[in-house]
């Protein structure tokens, strides 16, 4: 069961949800905004999952000092620290991936493992990114529409949201500043991407993969953008094991047969 509170931080107040028990585990949702996803119901099964909601977002409010990808992850750093107070695993959906590698680079000293499922940021100009219209959306998000959640906000709540969004990212596509810093990520990493990702073109994994010390790259077969959705059976046990496993969830285990 997840439960919504608000903490007041420096530049104004974050809303959040909180579930689960055991190790911390900091979620950062995607452009469309904070849910609970049948990932992270079953992560909260051993982790206490904090999903803080990026201000503007859901009808939040906005802070006046927080206008950027890097402004943000320095504010969900100060959550973590408020919050969580010690060291912590990270994990983030697209928008919310290119936002946790910042917090993985600000904070190389708390977050332990990364886990980044389709992370933006880091695709060329002119590539990738999600289509206008609602059914090229819908594409390139699943790889069947019914795996889509309904949708229960309003169109003003989702016009706010997308609009936050694009204040945020602005123009950029590629994050030149971040793909210079990935060195300094400490961070175990697990990057996840669907195979038919058309949003987050693969070059960014591999861009990833080459730039951080100690990261795996896995694939999840036939799965679009909108992977903890999209492919739950597959990405829930992938991410569960990396999380509790480290570099050796790559080994099966004698109950795994």
């Amino acid at each position: 069961m997840f439960i919504e509170h608000t903490i007041d931080l420096s530049s104004g107040p974050v809303h959040y949800q909180k579930g689960g028990s055991g190790p911390p585990l900091l979620h950062l949702h995607s452009s469309g905004g904070p849910r609970v996803s049948p990932v992270i119901e079953r992560l909260a099964q051993r982790h206490s999952v904090f999903m803080p909601v990026a201000p503007g977002f859901n009808a939040t409010p906005e802070h006046a000092t927080v206008k950027t990808i890097s402004a943000l992850a320095d504010l969900m750093g100060e959550f973590a620290r408020t919050v969580i107070g010690d060291k912590f695993d990270a994990m983030g959906e697209s928008f919310g991936g290119w936002v946790a590698l910042w917090v993985a680079v600000r904070n190389p000293e708390l977050v332990e493992h990364l886990v980044l499922e389709g992370p933006a940021g880091l695709r060329d100009e002119g590539t990738g990114g999600v289509p206008a219209d609602l059914e090229g959306r819908m594409r390139a998000l699943y790889s069947n529409p019914a795996h889509a959640p309904p949708e229960t906000r309003s169109p003003q709540v989702l016009a706010d949201t997308q609009r936050a969004r694009d204040g945020y990212v602005g123009d950029i596509s590629y994050d030149k500043a971040l793909h210079d810093a990935l060195p300094g990520i400490r961070a175990r990493t697990l990057i996840v991407m669907g195979t038919r990702d058309t949003v987050v073109p693969v070059i960014t994994a591999h861009r990833l993969k080459a730039g951080i010390a100690n990261a795996h790259l896995s694939f999840i077969y036939g799965a679009a953008h909108a992977l903890e959705f999209d492919a739950p059976d597959r990405v829930g046990p992938l991410i569960a094991s990396f999380l509790e496993r480290g570099e050796a969830f790559v080994v099966p285990t004698p109950d795994a047969a």
